[in-house]
């Protein structure tokens, strides 16, 4: 079959006025997320998000000149926004995480918006907050006219932002305590299905098959013959597609906690018998996700081996977006893992490449990625 960056640009060159102007209209009451960053994968045959997040970090991986588009974008997004406290992580010892922070503290103030980090590594004194009629106020006396959160809020929205006068965003209800990637997949599945309707594609090359799974409990077994019964189902579909596109892979799926990022509770499996015979580590490692919670829903989510290289290592697109506009092109690269891996683990590093690709590429990047912030945006308006 037409590799799928060739099949995708093809469509782009024909019918660009078309899709810009559906886009228009797809956003016309859907307002994309402040900011977001979408992980895609592309394996020659399909290319597909896998993840994303509506919480990003990662913004010292940005070059220069990306780091300005971002600041020109939130001018624009945040236009009446003066002053605006950063509400972030508790990674405390993460450098990288750090210098996300002062990388996000810089893009602000670039856009001429003075910007505090409630962190007490960024800044002179730790940033203690408190309430006023409502109104939160750091110990120094700043008060925002806005609050933007880079925390992913997996346990829950922190005491001090309840009942807060002051605009919020992302909304706290974004947080993974409420948010789920079967949920989000889902509207993301109606959105391409109008797309691919309107432009005559096949919606499975720009998605990967997911369905989800609840009441799990990996320390008791609890459901695993259901997700088993899932995985097998899946594996069956994708084969059917590898038999219409003549492709010779080893199908293979990806089971995922339904909440959260980071990386955590993934793992891999080519089979039932992977889940229904999980080993003890894997058991682990699915059981729980970050600040401890635990998980009991999954989904089982398509395997896209990646055909992306960098640097001798397996990467994958990672696209940045303020609002509606694409502000970045990184590679997230692992030297460690295969082609079929998750490669947001140990080892894995970044590079800006928006400079270095071919541009039919990074306009390949764009629309799908594009389409993953407008079901992001849809998803958005449903918890508001």
């Amino acid at each position: 079959m037409q590799n799928i960056i060739n099949l995708i640009s093809s469509l782009i060159k024909r019918k660009e006025s078309d899709i810009n102007n559906w886009f228009e209209e797809s956003f016309k009451n859907f307002k994309p997320p402040f900011y977001s960053s979408v992980d895609l994968r592309n394996s020659g045959y399909k290319i597909a998000p896998v993840d994303v997040n509506l919480f990003p970090a990662g913004y010292n991986n940005l070059n220069k000149e990306s780091q300005t588009l971002a600041s020109e974008l939130v001018q624009k997004y945040l236009l009446k926004y003066k002053k605006v406290l950063i509400l972030p992580e508790n990674h405390t010892r993460n450098t990288n995480y750090i210098a996300n922070l002062a990388a996000l503290k810089n893009i602000f103030e670039l856009a001429g918006i003075e910007a505090y980090v409630h962190h007490k590594n960024l800044d002179s004194a730790f940033l203690a907050l408190k309430k006023d009629d409502n109104l939160l106020i750091t110990e120094a006396g700043f008060m925002p006219d806005l609050i933007v959160i880079n925390n992913d809020m997996t346990g829950g929205i922190p005491e001090a932002l309840e009942n807060i006068k002051q605009d919020i965003i992302p909304s706290p209800l974004l947080g993974w305590h409420n948010r789920n990637k079967s949920r989000y997949f889902e509207i993301y599945k109606n959105v391409i299905l109008e797309f691919c309707s309107e432009f005559e594609l096949d919606e499975w090359l720009i998605s990967a098959y997911t369905t989800g799974c609840k009441n799990i409990d990996f320390a008791t077994n609890q459901g695993l013959e259901a997700v088993a019964a899932a995985v097998d189902d899946m594996i069956t579909k994708i084969k059917d597609k590898f038999q219409v596109y003549n492709i010779k892979e080893q199908p293979y799926v990806l089971i995922k906690a339904d909440k959260g990022t980071y990386g955590m509770g993934i793992m891999t499996v080519t089979s039932a018998e992977d889940i229904l015979q999980i080993n003890k580590k894997n058991r682990n490692k699915m059981n729980k996700i970050k600040d401890g919670v635990k998980v009991n829903s999954v989904i089982v989510q398509e395997g896209v081996p990646t055909l992306d290289r960098f640097h001798g290592g397996a990467a994958e697109p990672l696209i940045y977006y303020v609002g509606g506009c694409p502000v970045c092109y990184l590679f997230r690269y692992n030297n460690n893992k295969d082609k079929y891996s998750n490669l947001n683990s140990l080892g894995c590093n970044f590079i800006d490449v928006s400079s270095i690709t071919e541009k039919k590429t990074l306009l390949v990047w764009s629309l799908i990625s594009k389409l993953a912030v407008l079901a992001a945006a849809k998803e958005s308006r449903s918890f508001n």
